[in-house]
């Protein structure tokens, strides 16, 4: 029997997979939950699983539960054969030590969350192939991508293209992004999902991040990776070979799908999802993105092209630009500009990784955020 640690069990991802996991009980456990501060129902997530520690990041009660440990309790038992696959689905960059002590301690690694891929994405493949760690993507788009190519010869990879439902404002014209709020840009189409990346998918810039996890995840030119809108949200992507084939990878739009994918790999175990019915469908279609409209596609190209750390400063303004336009302090339009002036400020200013650690990449992920501050208050 698999054991497994879910970071960030209270949100849609580990939800997700515990749906998964209570499906296929025979084969799967869960060694320990992690999350931020939702005591109640991280509690109850408990109760399923008898075996299992719960480790809150910010608890209101330090004895709320007695299966409560603390960090190095936790990061011993990521280290322990106690457990041997860790589900990564804590959002934004907190995300990133944890997943780095997984990764270094030779799990199999589920990612879905993007941010520590971008901020760390050679590092962090350095380290597992080091530990012999496995890291399989269960994002939809990369996850399809690692399904198309697997047994492939890396080198007949002629292009990757990442699909996206387009958001809520795909259709919008430019003039009325300044109409934007809150409420309209957490209406999401097709995906049930956390604020932070409901917003980034009402941007576009989940699909710059993941141009950038591509990069990393299959070892491929950035050239060679594109993005296409496809309303539908039943393709997840495309590989295109060197022989001229495309394979295309499609599923109904249920994380419970990759989830499963990832959990049973390179088996196949029950994702409790609802299949695609081919008889009934009517259409499949595609567009081009607009990059006028859309400039996060060509942030992401511009910070891969520059590397040293650019890719961690692209990421840090998006949360501080995300979280502000949350909090009401940033309109929907200024997420792109402060992103820009922040990118622009690092290249002139000739601001770079100089050394490659856990500690270095945190303390220039801060330094990054505290550009992106300085230049919100210009804006506000």
């Amino acid at each position: 029997m698999d054991n497994i640690i879910i970071l960030g069990s209270t949100g849609s991802i580990g939800k997700s997979s515990i749906e998964v996991i209570k499906k296929n009980k025979k084969e799967f456990d869960v060694s320990c939950l992690v999350a931020s501060s939702n005591e109640s129902l991280i509690k109850n997530q408990a109760k399923d699983f008898k075996n299992s520690k719960i480790f809150l990041e910010n608890p209101k009660k330090n004895n709320f539960s007695k299966k409560l440990i603390c960090k190095e309790d936790l990061l011993k038992l990521i280290s322990s054969n106690k457990a041997n696959i860790v589900i990564a689905a804590i959002s934004g960059s907190e995300g990133l030590e944890l997943i780095y002590h997984s990764i270094k301690s030779g799990k199999k690694v589920l990612i879905a969350n993007k941010e520590p891929l971008v901020m760390a994405g050679e590092f962090l493949m350095k380290e597992a192939k080091k530990s012999g760690a496995e890291i399989i993507p269960i994002d939809s788009e990369h996850c399809a991508v690692h399904q198309s190519t697997r047994g492939k010869d890396q080198g007949s990879i002629s292009k990757i293209t990442l699909t996206c439902s387009g958001g809520p404002f795909y259709n919008l014209p430019k003039n009325k992004f300044k109409e934007i709020t809150i409420q309209r840009a957490l209406k999401h189409p097709i995906w049930q999902m956390g604020k932070k990346i409901t917003i980034d998918s009402s941007t576009l810039m989940n699909k710059a991040l993941e141009i950038i996890e591509a990069k990393y995840l299959f070892n491929i030119d950035s050239e060679k990776i594109d993005t296409i809108i496809h309303p539908e949200g039943l393709v997840h992507s495309f590989v295109e070979f060197s022989d001229g084939t495309i394979l295309a990878s499609m599923a109904n739009p249920d994380m419970k799908i990759p989830i499963s994918y990832g959990l049973g790999f390179p088996k196949s175990i029950s994702s409790v999802s609802k299949k695609i019915d081919l008889q009934t469908l009517k259409k499949l279609t595609f567009h081009k993105i607009n990059r006028r409209k859309f400039p996060s596609i060509d942030f992401a190209y511009f910070a891969l092209n520059h590397g040293n750390g650019m890719p961690i400063i692209l990421n840090a303004a998006n949360e501080v630009a995300v979280k502000c336009f949350l909090d009401k302090k940033l309109s929907f339009q200024n997420i792109f500009k402060l992103i820009a002036s922040t990118l622009n400020y690092a290249d002139r200013s000739n601001i770079k990784l100089n050394s490659v650690s856990l500690k270095s990449i945190t303390d220039f992920n801060d330094e990054a955020k505290n550009i992106a501050h300085h230049h919100l208050k210009k804006l506000t």
